[in-house]
């Protein structure tokens, strides 16, 4: 089964449900970054909760979660929309802790830091919240963040599952917030279930879609949509020429006589984009001219 978001409601306890599979989009991100393997894994843990953060969203709009931590990995940053669509970058992509690998990502995240989510609300206003890194798991800080930033009662829970050999063997995450008028008992049973290992169970015995959302959860729910969900950046060439606009026409000439060339490295996704000599004196003609962002006529 390709990676999906699924929503779904627990009725009548009136709970909402979101679970992602970002199996397929993590493996992919790791190759994109070239990621050791304990990296890879919190790095796949922080792309599944972008996506359900991402899916909390409203009206087509974006939030980016972000960790700066004074262990080996150093940081990192999701960016995710409400369709699905997330890309990321890592701070340390060679970290890496032998051994159990439920222990090597609370070593490389270290004990201290900061844990923070920007929503954009819509209209260029955007809300941040943020709670101080304590010891542990992203998941572990991220439940924090939800019971002292969310106005919504929620319960979490992430998992990260080697297999064979494969670091990233199953990446998936769901998410499950009382409704107005839904039932809190039920809400804490959900959330002791998720802690009982009911998620990572479930997820051990290959379940996926509809079926890991219900065995996780206790009961059946009725699902909303589903979707897929992909690593997708949204640098294009044109954003690099207006990057390189800002230099103004006396920056751009500048570069050509030191460097002949800009060259611009995505830390999304690694594409390149390099803009020769010819191209730059273009651009700098046109700013010269008035063309807003050197762009062409």
């Amino acid at each position: 089964m390709k990676d999906q978001l699924l929503r779904g409601l627990i009725e009548p306890a009136d709970l909402r449900v979101i679970q992602v599979e970002a199996t397929d989009l993590s493996r992919m991100a790791r190759m994109l970054h070239g990621l050791a393997p304990t990296s890879a894994a919190v790095f796949a843990e922080a792309l599944a909760a972008g996506l359900l953060l991402g899916a909390l969203q409203k009206d087509r709009t974006r939030v980016n979660l972000s960790l700066e931590v004074d262990g080996p990995i150093g940081g990192l940053l999701v960016d995710a929309d409400t369709e699905g669509n997330i890309r990321g970058r890592i701070r340390r992509p060679d970290i890496h802790f032998p051994g159990d690998p439920s222990v090597g990502p609370r070593a490389a995240l270290g004990g201290s830091g900061t844990l923070s989510v920007l929503r954009d609300q819509g209209r260029g206003e955007f809300y941040r919240g943020s709670v101080e890194f304590t010891p542990g798991t992203l998941t572990e800080n991220l439940r924090r963040y939800f019971a002292s930033s969310e106005q919504v009662a929620s319960v979490l829970d992430l998992r990260v599952l080697p297999h064979d050999g494969e670091p990233l063997g199953v990446v998936a995450g769901i998410v499950v917030q009382k409704m107005p008028g839904g039932s809190l008992e039920a809400l804490e049973e959900v959330r002791l279930r998720l802690e009982a290992g009911s998620f990572r169970d479930a997820l051990a015995r290959g379940e996926r879609g509809e079926t890991l959302a219900s065995a996780a959860v206790g009961t059946r729910l009725q699902v909303l949509a589903q979707g897929p969900v992909s690593y997708v950046c949204n640098c294009t060439r044109e954003r690099a020429v207006n990057a390189v606009s800002a230099l103004g026409p006396d920056g751009i000439r500048q570069v050509i006589v030191e460097d002949g060339q800009v060259v611009i490295d995505c830390e999304f996704c690694r594409k390149r984009y390099v803009i020769g000599e010819a191209e730059l004196a273009d651009i700098a003609r046109r700013l010269e001219g008035g063309v807003p962002g050197g762009a062409r006529a």
